[in-house]
């Protein structure tokens, strides 16, 4: 071998060590960067004549698995969609916390204030004329209810925190998309040109793992380098150009907003594709937001207007003392034709302010078949009141002509009132609810009457004497209070089982709590198992790149001296000449 050809093969032996040696030094720089693969130079001998000439560099390469990959990307997004599901379900514990006996909560819990109200009820129930007691009752009833709004408000907070959480999760994915799609474009051109693409596709792959922790996605890698993206339904997100998401964030969200409707579904080149994404945090959010915390409004709803039915049913059959100069009822959207059916007999009767009657007079409801007869009925009686239809609210009303008087009714059994069947049939104050104690149509509105709120002595704790002597004029038709009627408010709670059924919905979403987690563990540790058997195989060993470097150091070493024992001969050479 000539000694050009020695300093040649040593000078390029040189060229591709400095390499190797630069790439085993970026790969220790750069073995805790999240995504980075183990990069190794491709050495290739020259051969010039069936003799090895030295070696070149032909590529600097990241070799991967490309299945391990597409499963740890699956993955991601089924462990991202467990993760919310848990979290989600963990703050949803928190927010029925106001329902349950075991939670201390400032307003008091639903649990403790049935409890509470109960016992005040049977005490009040032995002096109905207590003042003190009444103003306990009405404090505890106020408590549940706020307990009830309470728990609504917490649980719509949360969808609206899921239905904030999907818009950022949209904008991350257009942000990963948007960088998916320059990286492309940097892969082409370096791929185009003879350079390493290995680093940009580490960046890629990272940008990758970040979408699909928003949604599942597939994809796969053209010729040229560049990479195409689907959803897991199969529509583009990126192709020859980036397909947009698009989500519309709500400001307020109420148990009235759904979706679709008034709130946002996920759309795609003006199409919805809400329904078709499965896994993801977007996923997972979207089912919070519609589904589960939903239903479990639903149950807070069925609390609220078992609450408001219970009492308000036997409410009605009472009356403050003095009776009010008007009742006027909850119930709406009737008229003179609304079809009643009802049997025995109401006592209607107007009172003076300490109780006695007036005037009074009694129906067999047996004789009206709707609403506008027994109202016509009632004003013909000359009993000094007055009993009206609302032209707008299509309420009723029964007010006392005379300023000073009172009005209280009691009795009649309703099972149909304007086409809606009441079971178990209800007296006509509360199938008219022109007594009602509670309003509200759900969890969300649920409230104790303001005037009663206000000042709870009006708290109706007698009930209209129906006996011939009391009706009478000059008779006592209210006295000062009912011990009976009282304490029917207090057995119909406690007959009703509400506190019961309020820890079984707190123990429902524990149970499913319990679960989420158990699965969100499950995928974690899925993902851990995926994540560090690709690290093993494609990450970088510190110890190992170092012990690269040392070998490579050797080599250089002996290349340095070939070039070195060259350099001499030369310079022997060319004094001989001389």
């Amino acid at each position: 071998m000539s000694l050009n050809v020695a300093l040649s093969t040593a000078s390029r032996s040189l060229r591709a060590l400095e390499t190797q040696m630069a790439v085993s030094s970026a790969n220790i720089s750069n073995a805790d960067t999240d995504g980075y693969t183990r990069k190794s130079a491709t050495k290739v001998t020259d051969v010039t004549a069936g003799v090895g000439t030295g070696a070149t560099i032909s590529a600097i390469v990241s070799k991967v698995d490309p299945w391990l990959l597409k499963s740890i990307v699956a993955t991601t997004s089924t462990k991202e969609a467990a993760s919310v599901d848990a979290d989600y379900l963990d703050r949803l514990g928190d927010a029925l916390g106001s329902l349950s006996s075991d939670s201390a909560s400032s307003g008091g819990t639903l649990a403790t204030s049935l409890s509470s109200l109960s016992s005040a009820l049977t005490e009040l129930a032995t002096t109905p004329e207590s003042a003190t007691l009444k103003s306990e009752v009405v404090g505890d009833l106020d408590d549940a209810a706020a307990a009830l709004r309470t728990t609504s408000s917490e649980v719509q907070g949360l969808r609206q925190a899921a239905d904030s959480d999907i818009a950022d999760a949209v904008d991350t994915a257009n942000t990963a998309l948007s960088a998916i799609d320059a990286l492309n474009d940097s892969i082409v051109r370096a791929k185009a040109s003879g350079q390493s693409t290995a680093d940009l596709e580490d960046q890629r792959m990272n940008k990758v793992a970040d979408l699909s922790a928003v949604m599942g996605v597939s994809y796969f890698t053209q010729a040229n380098g560049a990479m195409v993206v689907y959803t897991s339904g199969g529509a583009p997100l990126l192709n020859s150009s980036v397909h947009t998401l698009s989500f519309d964030e709500a400001g307020t969200v109420t148990s009235s907003a759904t979706y679709p409707g008034g709130l946002s579904g996920i759309t795609l080149d003006g199409t919805d594709i809400t329904s078709t994404i499965k896994s993801g945090s977007v996923a997972a959010l979207v089912t919070m937001r519609d589904k589960t915390l939903p239903a479990i409004q639903t149950q807070l709803d069925s609390l609220a207007t078992g609450l408001r039915d219970t009492i308000n049913s036997v409410y009605n059959n009472g009356t403050a003392s003095p009776p009010p100069n008007s009742l006027s009822g909850s119930v709406t959207g009737l008229d003179a034709a609304s079809a009643l059916t009802a049997t025995g007999n109401l006592s209607v009767a107007v009172t003076d302010s300490s109780g006695k009657t007036v005037a009074a007079s009694t129906f067999d409801l047996s004789g009206y078949s709707d609403l506008g007869s027994l109202v016509s009925a009632i004003n013909s009686a000359g009993l000094g009141l007055t009993a009206a239809i609302d032209s707008t609210t299509g309420s009723v009303s029964l007010t006392a002509n005379n300023a000073s008087n009172g009005v209280a009714l009691s009795g009649g059994s309703v099972s149909s009132l304007d086409g809606t069947a009441r079971s178990p049939a209800q007296s006509l104050s509360a199938a008219l609810g022109l007594n009602d104690l509670l309003s509200g149509s759900g969890a969300e509105t649920i409230a104790v009457r303001s005037d009663i709120l206000a000042t709870p002595d009006l708290l109706a704790t007698s009930s209209l004497n129906t006996g011939t002597a009391a009706l009478t004029a000059g008779g006592v038709a209210v006295s000062a209070g009912s011990g009976s009627q009282v304490q029917a408010l207090a057995d119909a709670i406690n007959s009703a089982g509400l506190a019961g059924k309020a820890g079984n919905v707190v123990s429902g979403v524990s149970s499913r709590l319990s679960a989420a987690k158990e699965e969100a563990t499950s995928q974690e540790t899925t993902l851990s198992t995926l994540t560090s058997s690709f690290s093993s195989k494609y990450g970088v060993n510190v110890d190992e790149e170092s012990a690269t470097i040392s070998a490579l150091e050797n080599s250089y070493s002996a290349s340095a001296q070939v070039i070195s024992t060259a350099k001499s001969m030369f310079d022997a050479l060319l004094q001989a000449v001389r």
